[in-house]
């Protein structure tokens, strides 16, 4: 036997592996003469080998089966190699069902995200196409030539890429197993980012917003100043209500939403909806400021004539109406006005209004009936209205003059009308009414009893305890002032504070029962100055008492009987005035 051709001849169940052309020509006889030694069947006799052949030297003897063994090892790797390369296909299908189970719990995972990563789904399907793109070449490469025929290192380079396909199988099988969480995670930061992305937007947006409102805020005062620049001031009794005090409202309220956005202490609609509100009561100002002056007119033209119809004993309007809607006109609306609460201040002038609507067509009927029977009916008709602030000093002195006339009747309060004006001027200071102000309620106080001239003077100078019958009357004495007061139009203000300075805090008094801020803030500090009065006065039937027990029941009342800011200031006052005095015992 010369080459592996004969052996195949001789021994077709056995598989021999072509010698490597690597072996040298005087090797190869001996590699294949020991290949078919090992092969031989188990009947053939083997000579053993100190028979068949001379002994050889030691070297010779280990060179030889080192070359045994490696040829040995040869043939072993070669089949392995077969039987490897064989199992492969199958094998490799095997596991592709087992990535598509993998790929099916994965796509699950995939298609519950909102974001997917681009860079797991792509590493996934680069390792996924090239094991579908390398098996079907792998499997058409085994099966074009018989693994019998290939020598040994053709086999090895194609178990290494089987190898390879299968580590990739591995690797990707690896990569579907982490892509559910890696995805998640992935999914949960880019969420995380794009809530970031929003809100930042949403800030940019909401900035914009807000200034866009403040440009349109801005204009809307430069329009108001330019419109109304010429406008003459509004005069309301002793007030004046003028453009500058409204702005000055205006831009406290510009501060203070500047402030609520830059401590951001309130959302974002909150300072869009304070900025608008004040954008639209500027840009009503020029419409609004007429509309006062114009029910402001109408009012006073209004009580004028009732006035003149009273005076010839023909009566429309209830006092009690007459005197509300004065302290809307004179004091509730000044005092919105001064504190730019204009959708208050519109409610009120419609209900204003509503009373002028009401009696406003028979009054003037009924003016314009007496007209027509006796000519020069409304020759004395008073001006409707009062000619701006101060000049009323004359018409104190006449108040002074009334209540002398009330002194004379009432021998026991003997300059109580002058203590209580006193004390209530003191009280308003503390409260921080202007001057125009505190002369109205000085000739308020003074006038506060005038209508005790109605009352006869047995009830008035009575030691004994008053009948029920008697004591209605006593209570009449407010109505019977506001009557008197009111019919000097210059005095149309004071009438609510005359007729409700007998009415409790708690709504216990006279003669509408009002209560707490109903009652004008006038009123209430007439009825502490007057009840201080009394209480430090000597009667025939009761003692005086001091100062500071006067005080006591004074801030005892306080929220009962007596307005708490109306005692907070009176006290005040009285305090500081007695002070004065230890301290100035001349004066």
């Amino acid at each position: 036997m010369s080459d592996s051709s004969s052996l195949e001849t001789d021994h077709p169940d056995v598989e021999i592996e072509p010698i490597d052309s690597s072996f040298t020509e005087t090797e190869k006889p001996e590699i294949v003469a020991a290949t078919v030694v090992e092969q031989k069947t188990p009947t053939e006799e083997v000579v053993p080998a100190e028979e068949s052949t001379p002994e050889l030297p030691p070297a010779k003897q280990n060179w030889l089966s080192r070359r045994i063994q490696v040829v040995t090892d040869t043939i072993e790797e070669w089949k392995f190699l077969r039987r490897e390369i064989r199992a492969f296909p199958a094998r490799t299908k095997i596991r592709m069902k087992e990535i598509e189970n993998h790929f099916m719990v994965y796509r699950l995972t995939f298609a519950n995200l909102t974001y997917k990563a681009p860079r797991i789904e792509e590493e996934i399907q680069e390792v996924y196409n090239k094991i579908i793109s390398q098996m079907p070449l792998l499997e058409e490469r085994t099966r074009k030539r018989s693994l019998l025929f290939r020598n040994l290192q053709t086999l090895r380079e194609l178990h290494q890429e089987w190898l390879k396909v299968a580590e990739q199988q591995d690797h990707l099988i690896a990569l579907l197993q982490k892509a559910p969480k890696g995805m998640d995670f992935y999914n949960r930061m880019q969420i995380i980012r794009e809530q970031r992305r929003q809100e930042e937007l949403r800030q940019k947006e909401n900035q914009e917003r807000i200034e866009a409102a403040y440009e349109s805020l801005k204009k809307a005062l430069s329009y108001v100043e330019h419109q109304c620049k010429d406008d003459e001031p509004i005069v309301y009794g002793n007030e004046v209500l003028t453009l500058e005090d409204a702005q000055k409202v205006w831009n406290e309220h510009i501060t203070e939403i500047l402030t609520m956005k830059d401590l951001k202490n309130a959302s974002v609609e909150t300072v869009l909806a304070r900025i608008r509100s004040l954008e639209e009561t500027i840009r009503e100002y020029p419409s609004l400021s007429k509309q006062i002056q114009r029910v402001g007119e109408r009012f006073s033209r209004l009580i004028a004539l009732h006035d003149l119809l009273s005076s010839y004993g023909k009566r429309i309007i209830p006092q009690a109406e007459i005197s509300r809607s004065s302290t809307i006109m004179f004091e509730q609306i000044p005092a919105l006005w001064s504190t730019g609460q204009y959708h208050n201040l519109k409610v009120l002038l419609e209900r204003v209004e509503n009373f002028l609507n009401f009696y406003e067509n028979t009054v003037e009927l009924e003016v314009a009936i007496g007209e027509r029977r006796r000519s020069g009916f409304t020759q004395g008709l008073a001006p409707s209205i009062i000619p701006g602030v101060g000049g009323l000093s004359p018409l104190i002195g006449l108040a002074r003059v009334l209540v002398a006339a009330i002194d004379q009747r009432d021998r026991y309060m003997i300059g109580h009308s002058e203590k209580v004006a006193r004390l209530a001027v003191e009280t308003g200071k503390k409260l921080a009414w202007s001057s125009g102000d505190l002369e109205f309620l000085e000739i308020a106080a003074l006038l506060h009893d005038i209508g005790k001239i109605s009352i006869p003077e047995t009830i008035l100078t009575k030691v004994k305890p008053l009948t029920s019958q008697e004591w209605k009357m006593i209570q009449m004495h407010p109505y019977y002032g506001a009557q008197i007061v009111k019919q000097m139009n210059v005095f149309n203000r004071i009438v609510p504070w005359i007729y409700h300075h007998q009415e409790h805090w708690d709504g216990t008094g006279y003669p509408d029962q009002l209560k707490k801020e109903d009652i004008p803030l006038a009123s209430s500090i007439i009825a502490v100055a007057e009840a201080f009065t009394v209480m430090t006065a000597e009667l025939p039937y009761r003692t005086a008492v001091n100062t500071e027990e006067a005080l006591e029941n004074i801030k005892e009342s306080a929220g009962k009987q007596f307005a708490p800011e109306v005692v907070e200031a009176f006290v005040e006052g009285v305090v500081e005035s007695t002070q004065e005095k230890s301290n100035n015992p001349q004066k």
